[in-house]
């Protein structure tokens, strides 16, 4: 019995102290719908703050403004979901607000709603029916990286329920701690005061951005006009890299700030080949304006650095363009982690160019785009790995370093836009005392092309020396501003004449240098001797080791005034005569063997027949459908025509390729 009665004390004391705790607890449960009151307004517009009704889920049946939301979670609108209780969710949920309105409004009161900036799309509705959105929800979503205010008609003045139906897209490595919902504050007013607020929002946007739109458009025009420029001169390579790194400031400006062009998806596919792109073409720019184009090694590695880039960079973008949002969200978030570390990492190569370009004499100028293109870098790769992945790492280094450093007129001045206007600076006076010096080393070029072609018009006759027995003719038609074909025609005793023709490989200046100094030989040593055997030794042997592994064919015939003719050959097209080709020994050409023998070949050329000596252009001259001028073509040419100038003109028509020369010498009757 005492026992009893112990343990009833005991119930009882428990009892009594249990009834506060469920009075609290009672207390402490779902509340009433808070109800909103929007009085005394007039044109202006009020923020929505406070607890707003929250569930997660999705049902089309919570629009409804009957619809008994008292059991729903209250929480805050302007902060996301994720800090008020739901920690790494994403998908669709519904905010709710009562909102009471006077009864005795003004009849042209008209209700509106400023839409809130949404992670990530959402739809709005009043009284249960849908009056507005911003983006797109599933089952094909679409969403903003950067919102831009606009207002929701409402209608006319009248108490109800806004309800607001939000979805939060899977993760993607560009993601940060406290995430979803409505993380800005919506208003209701007058149209015209949301109105107001959306033209002072676009305002306050555009005057806070100015110096960095201004330095985009800057670097768009300097893109355009980079890339005309390359359009006129192929050859000049830096000009199309710097069209292509001028290409990622236009994208960010027009996808990130200003507009709403593309959604989140389509952006965010798109933003890993553009940073590749402008990596990749800021590396190659970089290794001309610092004169690192040279160095094959380090050429190579960036070649290889910049389709590892690429690569990784399409790989993104293709799974961004599978809906990953609906088919494999948690695949693609470790896909995109693999694929983009590597870029970010990759992005401190630019520190290994720095380097390279310390090791060289720089001048100020260029002293300073090293520099500013290692700040840059550096800056990058700090921002870029820090910042992608901070809702994982909590890293807080990427929003320090884009704070506002300070601002003029209410426009903000960051570290990334001081640096960013450096790089650019130098990059375009680099790239001007580049042109320049190009252009310098053109007309001196040009210049050296002048002096060569005064050279060759002394070395090369235009009026060929009368022969009492002969009728001659000659073309020569470079295919440069100079050439490396060659002849001469001298006149030997007894009528007789010595004549040589040839050709230089290669093109250009060098090829010319090497016809002045084989013209000098050839004059030289047909004052010892007129053999051409003796004439084509000595030329080899003053070419040996000369030509830097080039060489040189050439012809060397002796003619008397009878028509006997005495040939020998170094490696040269045999000569036609009339339209039957001439059986010459074969032999090297000149300057590849130090020493080498040359046979004679003996030919008789009748009265009234013609011999024609040509060089290999004439040969490979090719039309536009790649096909050679070839043999047969040359016999039935010089068959009929009676003059070089025509031969040479047929062969022009066809397609030159190659310097073209020309003779003809015809045996007169007499």
């Amino acid at each position: 019995m005492r026992r009893f009665r112990t343990g009833w004390v005991t119930g009882s004391i428990v009892a009594l102290l249990l009834v506060p705790a469920c009075a609290v607890a009672g207390a402490q449960g779902p509340a009433a719908p808070r109800v909103f009151e929007l009085r005394d307004v007039g044109r202006a517009t009020v923020p929505l703050v406070g607890g707003w009704q929250f569930h997660a889920g999705d049902d089309p049946a919570w629009a409804a403004p009957d619809f008994d939301d008292s059991a729903w979670q209250s929480i805050e609108v302007g902060r996301p979901w994720e800090g008020q209780g739901h920690p790494g969710y994403t998908g669709f949920g519904w905010y709710r607000l009562h909102l009471d309105m006077p009864a005795n409004g003004a009849e042209d009161w008209q209700l509106a709603l400023l839409s809130p900036y949404v992670q990530d799309a959402c739809e709005v509705y009043w009284n249960g029916e849908l009056v507005g959105r911003v983006g797109k929800l599933p089952p094909h979503p679409s969403w903003y990286p950067h919102q831009q205010p606009a207002g929701i008609p409402l209608g006319a003045l009248r108490s109800g329920v806004l309800a607001i139906r939000v979805w939060k897209a899977p993760y993607a490595f560009l993601s940060f701690p406290d995430e979803g919902g409505l993380v800005g504050v919506p208003q209701a007013g007058s149209r015209e005061g949301v109105n107001a607020l959306v033209d002072r929002a676009a305002y306050e946007n555009l005057r806070s951005h100015l110096f960095e739109l201004s330095e985009q458009l800057f670097s768009g025009l300097v893109g355009l006009l980079a890339l005309l420029g390359w359009l006129r001169s192929r050859k000049v390579r830096m000009l199309g890299w710097l069209a292509l790194a001028m290409v990622f400031p236009i994208y960010r400006i027009l996808a990130f700030e200003f507009s709403q062009w593309g959604s989140f998806n389509v952006l965010y596919g798109l933003i890993g080949p553009m940073v590749a792109i402008n990596n990749v073409a800021t590396w190659f720019l970089l290794l001309y304006l610092l004169r690192l184009d040279g160095n094959k090694g380090l050429f190579r590695w960036t070649q290889i650095f910049s389709a590892t880039t690429l690569c990784c960079a399409l790989v993104n973008t293709v799974m961004v363009c599978l809906d990953w949002t609906r088919l494999f969200p948690r695949f693609f978030l470790i896909a995109d982690v693999v694929s983009t570390i590597p870029v970010e990492l990759l992005e401190l190569f630019g520190v290994v160019i720095f380097l390279f370009a310390v090791c060289k004499r720089l001048d100020a100028a260029r002293w300073i785009l090293a520099v500013s293109a290692l700040l840059s870098d550096l800056y990058q790769a700090a921002d870029d790995i820090s910042g992608m992945g901070m809702r994982w790492t909590h890293w807080t280094l990427a929003t320090m370093l884009e704070a506002p450093l300070f601002s003029i007129g209410g426009n903000a001045f960051s570290l990334p836009g001081l640096i960013g206007t450096l790089l650019l600076v130098s990059i375009l006076y680099v790239a001007w005392r580049s042109l320049v010096e190009q252009s310098q080393r053109q007309s001196g070029l040009e210049q050296e092309y002048r002096s060569a072609q005064e050279l060759q018009q002394v070395l090369i006759p235009k009026e060929l020396p009368t022969m009492p027995r002969y009728a001659v003719t000659s073309a020569y038609r470079p295919a440069q501003e100079v050439g490396g074909d060659f002849f001469q025609l001298m006149a030997l005793p007894d009528d007789g004449a010595l004549l040589v023709i040839g050709d230089v490989s290669g093109k250009g200046l060098p090829a010319a240098m090497a016809v002045a100094l084989l013209v000098g030989a050839i004059r030289s040593t047909v004052e010892t001797t007129s053999d051409p055997a003796v004439v084509l030794s000595a030329l080899n042997r003053m070419l040996h080791g000369r030509l830097r592994g080039g060489f040189a064919t050439c012809q060397v015939l002796r003619m008397d005034g009878k028509g006997n003719c005495l040939i020998a050959n170094a490696g040269h097209l045999p000569p036609f005569l009339n339209a039957d080709e001439v059986a010459l020994l074969p032999a090297l050409p000149l300057g590849l063997a130090d020493e080498v023998d040359y046979e004679l070949t003996e030919l008789r050329i009748g009265a009234g027949e013609q011999l024609t000596l040509y060089t290999d252009g004439l040969l490979e001259a090719r039309n536009g459908a790649g096909e050679l001028f070839g043999f047969e073509r040359i016999a039935d040419l010089v068959a009929t025509a009676r003059d070089a100038q025509q031969i040479a003109d047929a062969a022009q028509a066809f397609g030159q390729e190659d310097d073209i020369t020309v003779l003809t010498l015809t045996l007169e009757a007499g």
